[in-house]
């Protein structure tokens, strides 16, 4: 199931102990819209490794389909699951996870904006993303924020980004508001442009705090040289009054 590139492998737990896990497509493009294979997908399994009985094929892992490679997964207090999810060179995407639904990937990218991808979506049920970056910025962790602690970040999801070196994008944290429902991106903020370099994952602490953590030392051709005591770091947000 795994591979060298596009393996996805982000963890969460939803409130009845099932876990949930993404896997990328191997780099094998057909993969994710076939039900016979776990690629491409976002899985749900019980603590004992079995399949739930309420999950949407019986018998199978599969919760949803048509995934790239998913980098970032957060079950909200909300109850919605969010993913974020890598793009080739365009549309990297947050979304919005739905039991047995399609997310489209390869015949998709992004948004329904293209006759052939409009064709499928209708044919297929696709759902469309709840915000999409073109190029791509190398959308990562991400955590749903909640809490008074910080007003103007409240029913929002925040998300590291790790892509550096296209102009003015990537390698910031980006806030994505929500709308009651937490269907809808009301509003769009960035912080800490090139501050930190690849912000890789995101968590949000029960007082409020939010923790981020970089990964500039990686084999990887858009990775920020950043040396000494500027170098990985694990930075916390708090409010200041």
């Amino acid at each position: 199931v795994a591979k060298h590139t596009h393996n996805g492998s982000r963890i969460a737990f939803g409130p009845d102990k099932t876990m949930y896990f993404t896997l990328g497509d191997a780099n094998r493009k057909r993969l994710p819209q076939q039900l016979d294979s776990y690629n491409g997908k976002i899985l749900r399994m019980n603590p004992d490794g079995s399949v739930p009985a309420d999950n949407p094929i019986p018998g199978s892992l599969i919760w949803s389909y048509g995934h790239r490679n998913p980098q970032g997964l957060v079950i909200a207090s909300n109850g919605k699951i969010y993913s974020s999810e890598h793009g080739p060179t365009t549309d990297d995407e947050v979304n919005l996870i739905q039991k047995g639904r399609n997310y489209g990937w390869p015949k998709v990218e992004g948004f329904c904006d293209t006759r052939s991808e409009s064709k499928f979506c209708e044919d297929y049920n696709v759902v469309e993303p709840l915000y999409a970056w073109s190029p791509t910025v190398g959308v990562c962790g991400m955590d749903y924020y909640d809490h008074d602690a910080i007003p103007e970040w409240k029913n929002s999801l925040l998300l590291g980004n790790l892509k550096g070196g296209n102009g003015d994008i990537g390698q910031r944290l980006c806030n994505l508001r929500l709308d009651a429902a937490g269907e809808r991106v009301i509003d769009y903020r960035e912080y800490f442009t090139y501050t930190f370099g690849r912000i890789r994952d995101v968590l949000v602490l029960p007082d409020g705090r939010v923790l981020l953590c970089t990964s500039n030392r990686e084999t990887n051709s858009n990775a920020m040289e950043v040396v000494g005591p500027l170098d990985d770091l694990i930075i916390e947000i708090k409010a200041v009054r």
